[in-house]
This record gives C-alpha cells, structure tokens and sequence, in this order.
C-alpha cells in the first residue's frame, strides 16, 4: 500500500463493565483488488462466538481496539485514500456505543502518503496503540512530520521547531531539519 508494506495487524478489547463483550479487529486480503482490509467482530460470549463484520475498512492497516468505563468502544486504524490523482494517509479514532450501528469518525491526520520518499520499511510502522484514562482515548501512530495544521483536523502541537506557515522543520539553532516519519501522541474524549 503505497510505499508501506502489509502486515500482520490484530487487536482485542474486552468491556470493562461485561467481561462477556470482546471485540477484536484484525486485517487481512479479502479479494481481487483488494489490498488489506481490517475487520471488527463482537463476541458477547467470551470469544465463544463470533458476528459477523460490524466494521470493514478497505486499504487499511495498523488497527488498535480500547473500550471506555461508559462502554464505548474505540478502533484506531490508518487507511490509504485516495484523492484524485494523490494518495492520503488517514489516521481514524472512530467511536460507537451501539456495536458501529452508529458511529463517530474523527481524522487525526491525513497526509500525501508520498512525502517522504520511504528510505526503508515500514514506512509508517508495524503498530498504533489505543488505551482509556477516564474519559479519554489515548494512543499514538505514526505519520509524516510535515509542520501542515491542514494534514491534522483535531489539531496539533508540535515539541520541536516547527513552521507552520512555512510548513517546515528546523533544528533549534537556524538550520533546516527534513520531513520524515514520528510517532505523534494524542488523547480525545470518549464519546458520552
């Protein structure tokens, strides 16, 4: 998928307050044409049984599944869009308290999945993390640096020197550093 390479990708979440709900999410390639596509399945027995598909993302990867105290549930993935003639990177927190009946999708970033040029792989890397603290989802995934507030649409604060009306990357001391791949942090409100 564009310069990344396909990996294994699996996670689980077990309700803290129903031991019995489990959800799992994993990718794999499910036909022609198809890339990688993650799945959510829900267990309501212990894993004993399993649904069907309540989520399916095309051109996916790098899932991480976390349940809050009040019982929603969040799935972090990064999936390649594309958009016209560019392919994006997104990172989505999508959140849902009815099984994905119903959902709320935020992107923490949506990047060129073209810059940088790969120097080796993986690209963006082999994992995300997702936990809950309160009424929090906390987590981290990685994507290009590029000092750009348009590739974050939650917002973003950099620790490092960073322009962003420049849309680069300097080194403390005057010189110029170059785009390339971080790990970013975030935390966002689990939904009420």
């Amino acid at each position: 998928m564009a310069q990344e390479r396909v990996g294994s990708t699996l996670s689980l979440a077990v309700d803290p307050g129903n031991s019995s709900t489990v959800y799992i999410t994993w990718a794999d390639r499910v036909g022609n044409g198809d890339i990688y596509t993650i799945h959510v399945r829900r267990s309501t027995d212990r894993g004993a049984h399993w649904s069907n598909d309540l989520f399916s993302q095309k051109n996916a990867t790098n899932t991480a599944l976390a349940i809050a105290d009040n019982g929603t549930v969040g799935l972090l993935y990064q999936a390649l869009v594309a958009t016209g003639t560019v392919s994006i990177w997104e990172t989505h927190l999508v959140q849902t308290k009815d099984g994905f009946t119903t959902k709320q999708d935020g992107v923490l970033s949506s990047a060129p999945s073209d810059v940088p040029t790969a120097q080796f792989l993986p690209y963006l890397g082999d994992y995300v993390g997702l936990m809950t603290v309160g009424n929090e989802f906390r987590g981290i995934f990685s994507a290009s640096n590029t000092p750009d507030k348009s590739h974050f649409p939650e917002g973003i604060t950099y620790q490092r020197v960073a322009d962003f009306t420049g849309k680069t990357l300097g080194d403390g001391q005057g010189g110029a550093v170059a785009v390339s791949i971080d790990p970013f942090y975030f935390s966002f409100p689990v939904m009420q």
